[in-house]
């Protein structure tokens, strides 16, 4: 069969091609994690920044979401230390989308529930030889650092839990000034 009689006058052939594309899509969005757990909201990055001017070491501010389903407190002890949506796996893995062009798979090392209804997530960026992610989410708001090595490059999120919205702000490790502790 040749090519050009699936798609001449056949719209089946389009069809066809269409559902073979959204496969395709579904498959490399997925990323082979199992969560989303944060992502850019549309139209929401500014590289002036939304309070202000940036500070030198700034590179860009924007808005991000964050998934509703871990922000859930457990009804109990025995599920504090359980993983995210209650996985059976070994290693939980998480997408964390902060700007269109700036994505990381998550390969989380633990989930901590404490009674306060605070949880922590840590864990480890994939691929990367040093890439680190802390997440702490209380009643009332959330913070999330990630740490990409490779880039140089620190994102800090800071949100509010009731909403699932947040502020990510993208700075350059190599412009910070030294901090004194």
């Amino acid at each position: 069969m040749r090519t050009h009689r699936i798609f001449a006058g056949n719209p089946m052939g389009w069809v066809l091609t269409g559902v073979i594309l959204a496969l395709f899509a579904q498959a490399s969005i997925s990323y082979g994690a199992d969560l989303l757990l944060a992502w850019p909201l549309e139209g929401a990055t500014s590289p002036s920044g939304s309070n202000g001017p940036l500070q030198p070491y700034e590179v860009r501010k924007g808005q991000i979401a964050l998934a509703q389903e871990i922000l859930r407190t457990p009804a109990g002890v025995a599920e504090r230390e359980a993983g995210i949506v209650g996985s059976q796996r070994d290693t939980d893995a998480v997408l964390i989308g902060l700007f269109a062009d700036v994505r990381y798979e998550l390969l989380i090392d633990s989930v901590k529930h404490h009674a306060d209804g605070t949880m922590i997530i840590s864990g480890k960026l994939k691929d990367h030889k040093i890439g680190t992610v802390v997440i702490t989410i209380g009643p009332d708001g959330f913070l999330m650092t990630v740490q990409d090595m490779n880039r140089s490059r620190l994102y800090r999120v800071k949100g509010d839990s009731r909403q699932g919205s947040g502020t990510v702000t993208e700075i350059d490790m190599k412009k910070m000034p030294p901090t004194i502790r």
